[in-house]
């Protein structure tokens, strides 16, 4: 082990010496968990694309740095009607694109229109469906791509640039929240033009992703894209034109990934890096027992708004079984994950989304350990002592190990308590999100943070036809549930209906197995770096990110 860290932190040396992380005062280095997939906000899932989406852009509001509560963004003020179904935007004069071009209403109308094609491919594109008519114009497309409704049949409008009406379908009280997420972001329609490729010959959305990279980005946020070296970091500078450049006191943020979280981690500790988006699951023990005994006080730790879950392939035999699904849950011992190899305090889950988190919402009973009881299903599948059934294929994404471990672990309960077999494969954070996107697998590690603090931010990861669905699940009943929950004006009787629903998907369908909490943080010396605070959602607003004491410059700009 220790040779394997003395070449580990030498090669974290060597990333710090041969790339330019500090070319003059002002440069932040910032260190994500996983690599930037995309930066196109209609198609990114992942919590770093997403964190960095929102240095880049800013939707119609933005989140308030200490109380994540919408605030005015490119909209300086807005109106709401009395019945809840009608917002009105009015944007700032001085909102301006990073190549100085005024921010109209009608990059908000081409953004969204671009999301609701199909041919977009868009992970979240089921949060416009709040808007009224947004569902049937995405479906008459689906269906019908060269006869379907128009988009003037969607309850969006720009009576003038500085103007937007959107009309929604039922009440939505998070709407706001969702206003500065990265599906409801504005894109520059000038700057996209010569990158759009038509789709079996028919004009679509769809566009080279080149346009997303250096010097072709234009976005209307804190910051611009200045340069991108893939696998190694991005270079944000400040946007001139941004309307709130004042609070912009960064003059220079690299945002960089490493191979692995222990990379990562010997790159903070030799310096080359400022600032982890992340504690490093390895070391995170040790860490918190430093920081109890005040030690250190650069861990930044608590628990947040997100599930560690794994997804089980519902699409094909044998997982097409609840009963086998069920059985799988309730021969693993949670607590023993938790205990002996996380060794921090997540709190194991019976359920999925983390309870006493949403205000109002009262969380289901899950599915005990009882192997007794997973055995018995198992029989009932078919399958007793697990004879019949094939080695499952199990997948993991690269880079953290600590999902390999509870991955062996697991396995290992299964094999000792249902005498079912699995192989674990380890692949590439984009092969592995391919491999799960197109339904290669049968069983995968999971992870999601609440995108806005209601349940349905993962019971929609369950319904019918969901780009974020997948597991393959479908059930008419947790369908009917969903939908009649979004039309309850009542907010009580509206999260009975979602404690139903989850009540169901833990305890009957169970498409996805619970395992526990997330805690998680970021590392950052508060006496140097200002502007980053941890928050249940886990919520990082580059914008404010500055230094308060630097460092001095320790490569020079002839070594770059």
């Amino acid at each position: 082990m220790i040779p394997s860290l003395v070449l580990l932190l030498v090669g974290a040396i060597c990333f710090y010496i041969s790339t330019p992380h500090r070319l003059g005062r002002g440069a932040i280095n910032f260190c994500e968990a996983g690599q930037i997939h995309t930066l196109d906000p209609d198609k990114m899932t992942w919590m770093q694309d997403i964190r960095v989406a929102m240095g880049l852009w800013e939707g119609l509001a933005q989140y308030d740095p200490k109380t994540l509560q919408p605030i005015p963004g490119v909209a300086k003020s807005w109106t709401i009607s009395p019945d809840g179904l009608i917002y009105t935007f009015h944007l700032r004069h001085n909102a301006r694109w990073s190549n100085g071009q005024q921010v109209t209403s009608e990059d908000f109308l081409f953004a969204w229109k671009r999301i609701l094609h199909p041919s977009t491919a868009a992970g979240y594109v089921t949060m416009l469906f709040h808007i009224a008519g947004a569902r049937p114009y995405f479906n008459s497309l689906a269906a019908h791509p060269r006869h379907h409704k128009p988009f003037s049949s969607v309850g969006v409008k720009a009576p003038n640039p500085r103007t937007l009406v959107v009309t929604l379908t039922h009440p939505c009280g998070y709407f706001l929240s969702l206003m500065a997420f990265p599906p409801f972001f504005p894109l520059n329609p000038a700057a996209m033009a010569r990158f759009r490729t038509p789709e079996h010959g028919i004009a679509s959305a769809h566009y080279n992703p080149r346009w997303t990279r250096p010097p072709y980005l234009v976005s209307d946020g804190p910051y611009y894209l200045a340069a991108w070296k893939f696998h190694q970091y991005l270079e944000l500078r400040p946007n001139r034109y941004y309307w709130d450049r004042r609070a912009v006191r960064c003059t220079t943020l690299y945002v960089r990934n490493f191979p692995d979280t222990q990379s990562a981690f010997l790159a903070y500790q030799s310096g080359a890096v400022d600032v982890l988006s992340f504690v490093p699951p390895r070391f995170a023990p040790a860490l918190l027992r430093q920081q109890r005994l005040h030690l250190r006080d650069d861990v930044h730790y608590l628990p947040v708004f997100g599930s560690y879950y794994y997804n089980l392939n519902c699409r094909h035999k044998p997982l097409n079984n609840p009963l086998i699904r069920r059985a799988l849950d309730m021969a693993i011992d949670k607590q023993a994950i938790v205990k002996h190899i996380l060794r921090v305090p997540d709190r194991p889950l019976e359920v999925l989304v983390p309870p006493d988190s949403i205000p109002g919402y009262h969380s289901p009973r899950g599915l005990p350990m009882d192997i007794a009881a997973a055995q018995k299903l198992l029989a009932q599948a078919g399958y007793p002592g697990g004879r019949g059934l094939p080695i499952f294929k199990f997948l993991t994404n690269s880079g953290a190990a600590m999902n390999i471990r509870i991955a062996q672990a697991i396995a290992e309960m299964w094999r000792k308590n249902l005498g079912v077999r699995i192989n674990i494969h380890e692949e590439e954070s984009k092969i592995f999100n391919q491999d799960v996107v197109h339904g290669h697998y049968d069983i995968a590690r999971a992870g999601w943070y609440g995108d806005y603090m209601d349940p349905t931010t993962w019971l929609d990861l369950f319904r019918t036809g969901n780009p974020n669905n997948l597991t393959g699940f479908s059930n008419r009943r947790l369908d009917q549930l969903l939908h009649q929950a979004s039309r309850q004006a009542d907010a009580a009787r509206r999260l009975a209906l979602l404690h139903d629903a989850e009540k169901l998907l833990v305890t009957r369908w169970m498409p996805a197995i619970p395992l526990f909490q997330y805690s998680d943080g970021l590392m950052y010396n508060p006496k140097r770096i200002g502007g980053l605070a941890t928050n249940i959602r886990m919520i990082t607003l580059l914008k404010y990110i500055h230094w308060i004491q630097q460092p001095l410059p320790t490569v020079t700009e002839g070594r770059r």
